[in-house]
């Protein structure tokens, strides 16, 4: 073999030394690992179409689960906040009245109602 040249490794074509391109089959001399003429480089940065498709459908899913849950507790939670808010002034209330004991026991037992609904309604103490 003349000084200079060199097999090609994929072809096993003569070539130049310096070659980064076998000129016969086109083959990228540059690479560390064997491909094939005709087959895509792989490359570490870039991911796939299966890759991309995978990332995609896990953020879409925890986007949909996310606002989902959001909006789940937060009209449920601004009930249960009413529900207590409701119980709480009605208590209030008992503990300020200073009429007479038929009038105090009246907004007692209303109370007592407002609550029970209140637990059947939300299917929790408020």
């Amino acid at each position: 073999m003349e000084a200079g040249k060199k097999n090609c490794s994929y072809c096993a074509e003569v070539i130049m030394a310096e070659a980064i391109l076998c000129k016969h089959c086109q083959s990228d001399l540059r690479q560390k690992i064997r491909i094939p003429p005709g087959w895509p480089i792989p490359s570490e940065n870039k991911m796939g179409r299966v890759g991309k498709i995978v990332v995609g459908l896990t953020v879409a899913i925890t986007l949909y689960l996310a606002v989902g849950f959001y909006v789940s507790n937060t009209s449920q939670d601004k009930e249960s906040m009413q529900a207590r808010e409701a119980a709480e002034q009605c208590r209030e209330e008992i503990d300020s009245y200073s009429g007479p004991a038929v009038g105090k026991s009246i907004i007692a037992e209303v109370c007592r109602k407002l609550e029970d609904d209140l637990r059947k309604g939300l299917s929790r103490v408020p």
